[in-house]
């Protein structure tokens, strides 16, 4: 089990409101928050790993009407939940398969904070092999699947006019050799 608490200040930030604004400084933006991990065993074979996420992040020295106000594109909260089971004898010794939620909730769609975007939920999955339980050791293959369900979301606004939606589902394949 892993926790953080944090508080973190960043000064002169340059930012836009609209993209073809002209870039502003922003003072100062303060992010508070805590994140809290934890991992367990359930098995010899099967992994859990949650985790949690509480931010704050406000504009702390600004114009007058964004001053004390929450920072866009931040979440408020995210969580996160996997679960992976791995095969460790038998013919599909060296496989790994895993699938896992993520949520968000709580990114401002503008400056004032005049509107929240919806909270969405998403999930991914992975499939890997250890190559190494058939003689090549070190060389190991994975795919990945982000976005399963290929979720259409708004993840992020500058304002209430410009909005951009989540990433849609991805699939990536990867080789790795440790040597």
């Amino acid at each position: 089990f892993s926790a953080a608490v944090y508080r973190i200040n960043q000064t002169n930030i340059a930012t836009k409101e609209e993209p073809t604004d002209p870039y502003r400084s922003i003072g100062e933006i303060e992010s508070k928050g805590v994140e809290l991990e934890a991992i367990s065993h359930l098995s010899d074979n099967v992994r859990l790993q949650a985790a949690y996420t509480y931010t704050d992040i406000r504009y702390k020295k600004s114009s007058p009407q964004e001053q004390g106000k929450r920072a866009v594109y931040a979440p408020r909260n995210q969580a996160s939940a996997w679960l992976s089971y791995d095969v460790k004898s038998g013919l599909l010794e060296g496989l790994t398969l895993g699938s896992g939620i993520r949520y968000v909730n709580g990114v401002t769609s503008d400056r004032l904070n005049t509107h929240t975007l919806p909270s969405y939920t998403l999930v991914d999955m992975v499939v890997g092999y250890d190559l190494s339980s058939i003689g090549l050791n070190g060389l190991s293959a994975q795919l990945n699947v982000n976005n399963l369900t290929d979720k259409r979301y708004v993840a992020a606004c500058n304002s209430l006019s410009y909005c951009y939606f989540g990433a849609e589902r991805s699939i990536v394949g990867s080789v790795s050799w440790a040597f």
